[in-house]
């Protein structure tokens, strides 16, 4: 009988070497750790996938070796909404950059982290940042993306220029990942993920440039001024020291604009009558709608302006070969 093949292996390069990567040389040998110390990384985005890549980053040791480097960019900043799964974040960070706060979070975890942080959306328009220097030098590719373009994007980099790519996206509980290896498996592109059923909150911003993702903040602001508010001032007459001490032990940021809200409740809009609680609810349901209407209309402006663009363009063909 034929024997397999056996891999020649090193057992020294499996030994321990007084580290906090033992556990990794044990299974995987101080050659490939080498590799990971020394890689030349690019991670897109800082948001709850991002946090969730740069803590294990830091704890496995990639780029924190003599040659190594982590770029991490992001171009948004930290809302009070964040905090409840991006877990590099505190409420002290709301309005700050994402990547810088999650650069420094993540040196914490490891000091040898050699992590540069940067603001730029990944996108033709700075590809005088990410220009071809850039991308190839890099070792692979990390996407924390909330938005099928920026991946579509990505991976048509990755693909020109060769790069592993690992590919990832969550939905409510739901997540996926895909490993894109050049030359060996399909890229992100080459198929089309079925249409979202519902807009994800991540990517609903301060500001909604997305008609769906208006509807999505209206409806989201009218139950937090509407139903979550009153739900909240009734739940503190009824048993004041209770609540106050539960608000008290919580002790983090939603518990205190919780309570914020409830005192700007009570003491500035308190009503006294049910004919005030219908006014009161009539104001806040027109300043709901108001700002919809705002939002809505910009959306459509936005949309309308990428209609007449590719018209324009159209037409300039249409002469150009005329």
């Amino acid at each position: 009988m034929e024997s397999l093949p056996t891999a020649n292996l090193d057992p020294s390069d499996f030994k321990p070497r007084n580290s906090r990567y033992d556990a990794q040389i044990s299974v995987f040998g101080s050659k490939l750790q080498k590799k990971l110390e020394d890689a030349n990384l690019f991670v897109v985005g800082s948001g709850a996938l991002g946090c969730e890549f740069l803590k294990n980053l830091a704890l496995m040791g990639v780029s924190c070796g003599e040659q190594g480097k982590l770029t991490l960019t992001d171009d948004d900043v930290i809302e009070k909404s964040n905090l409840s799964r991006q877990f590099l974040f505190r409420d002290w960070n709301i309005g700050q950059a994402k990547s810088s706060v999650a650069a420094s979070a993540a040196t914490l975890i490891n000091p040898h982290l050699k992590i540069e942080a940067l603001q730029n959306r990944v996108c033709p328009e700075s590809e005088n940042v990410f220009d071809d220097t850039f991308w190839e030098n890099l070792t692979a590719v990390v996407n924390a993306l909330d938005n099928v373009n920026a991946r579509l994007y990505v991976d048509q980099r990755c693909l020109y220029f060769q790069k592993p790519l690992l590919e990832s996206g969550t939905l409510g509980a739901k997540c996926n990942t895909q490993m894109i290896i050049p030359h060996l498996t399909e890229n992100y592109g080459a198929s089309r993920d079925p249409p979202e059923k519902q807009a994800p909150m991540c990517t609903v911003h301060s500001f909604p440039h997305n008609i769906d993702h208006c509807l999505t903040w209206a409806r989201s602001e009218f139950e937090g001024l509407v139903e979550k508010t009153p739900t909240e001032v009734n739940a503190y007459l009824s048993n004041p020291v209770d609540y106050t001490n539960a608000m008290t032990k919580a002790g983090d940021a939603q518990s205190r604009d919780t309570l914020e809200r409830v005192l700007e409740c009570l003491e500035k809009e308190k009503c006294e009558t049910f004919q005030d609680c219908i006014t009161w609810a009539r104001l806040r349901y027109l300043l709901v709608l108001g700002l919809l209407f705002f939002l809505y209309g910009a959306a459509y402006l936005i949309l309308f302006s990428d209609v007449m663009l590719t018209l324009t363009s159209g037409l300039k063909i249409i002469l150009l070969i005329g």
